[in-house]
């Protein structure tokens, strides 16, 4: 007896068509099995992996794993019962793949919390030189306005000596005062205090470890070229490279890469300004959206072996 609905026969048909006293778990009975019109299992579709994918398999240490995996999907039917052999080599490529994920979700996740950090000083340095610009722009407005009266005034009550001199008195405070406004402009420090980032990795600065986790898995993606590359350039290459043509890193020193990463040595007494904080802002996003590519590859990978 075969019970079919739109070409398919539940397993559950099947067993009882073969053996009427068989006992059918109710979970594999809901399994279905695609039939052609012979009655046979529809033979699986050849995969490709793409060049993500392949990338991903190699970072994870899977290779072997999914290139025998697509082996056995070249003999077996779509939605045919899984063997021992491929249950067990999913198992393993899923957990790989559902680590390398959590992987690029931490890092990505510590990112976030170094970028609400730079943001946030660099929003009260801002507010503080905004401060202070105001008070000069609001000096220079009342002094020029107060002196410039009281020297109508002498001019006009025939004491034209006076009344230059508190002009020129007026123009000589402006002067002042502008000069200090231009010096503020570029004024606005804080001591280096939010912890050391993630772009210590990416200049590969030689540091005492003071993290629990290592990101093996992002630090060998960043290492690696990209698929399809024309250059032969790794990742951490490119973002290197980029922050050099954008003017953004403007030095190699090793003093300069550690501010930028925000490292403080145990007594140091380092400093950051706005435009430092500015560039580690852009060079931490520059370096979360390289990092966050991995998950492109990884969801490549899941789907090259699913059926």
């Amino acid at each position: 007896m075969t019970v079919g609905i739109g070409g398919k026969a539940t397993i559950l048909a099947l067993l009882i068509s073969a053996a009427p006293n068989f006992v059918v778990l109710p979970a594999v009975a809901a399994m279905e099995i695609p039939l052609q019109d012979g009655g046979q299992p529809i033979p699986r579709q050849n995969s490709t992996l793409s060049p993500g994918a392949i990338e991903a398999a190699a970072l994870l240490g899977v290779r072997t794993q999914i290139d025998r995996l697509m082996a056995i999907a070249q003999t077996s039917g779509t939605g045919s019962i899984l063997s021992d052999e491929e249950l067990s080599i999913r198992v393993e490529v899923l957990d790989k793949v559902m680590g390398g994920s959590l992987e690029v979700r931490l890092v990505a996740d510590r990112i976030d919390r170094e970028l609400a950090w730079a943001n946030n000083a660099k929003g009260t340095l801002e507010g503080k030189r905004q401060k202070r610009l105001n008070y000069l722009f609001t000096s220079n407005f009342l002094q020029g306005g107060i002196l410039g009266v009281a020297a109508g005034h002498e001019f006009l009550t025939n004491h034209p000596r006076t009344g230059t001199k508190l002009l020129l008195i007026a123009s000589s405070v402006g002067l002042g005062l502008s000069s200090l406004a231009l010096l503020q402009q570029r004024s606005g420090t804080k001591r280096i205090d939010g912890g050391t980032t993630a772009l210590a990795e990416v200049f590969q600065l030689n540091l005492p470890e003071d993290r629990n986790h290592n990101p093996t898995i992002v630090l060998k993606f960043l290492d690696s070229v990209p698929p399809l590359s024309t250059n032969n350039k790794t990742r951490r290459q490119l973002l290197i490279e980029s922050w050099k043509k954008g003017r953004y890193l403007q030095s190699s020193e090793e003093k300069y890469l550690q501010r930028l990463a925000a490292y403080q040595p145990e007594g140091g007494k380092s400093r950051e300004d706005i435009g430092l904080l500015g560039t580690r802002i852009r060079m931490l996003f520059d370096t979360q959206w390289t990092v966050e590519q991995l998950d492109a590859e990884l969801l490549d990978l899941l789907r090259a072996t699913q059926r």
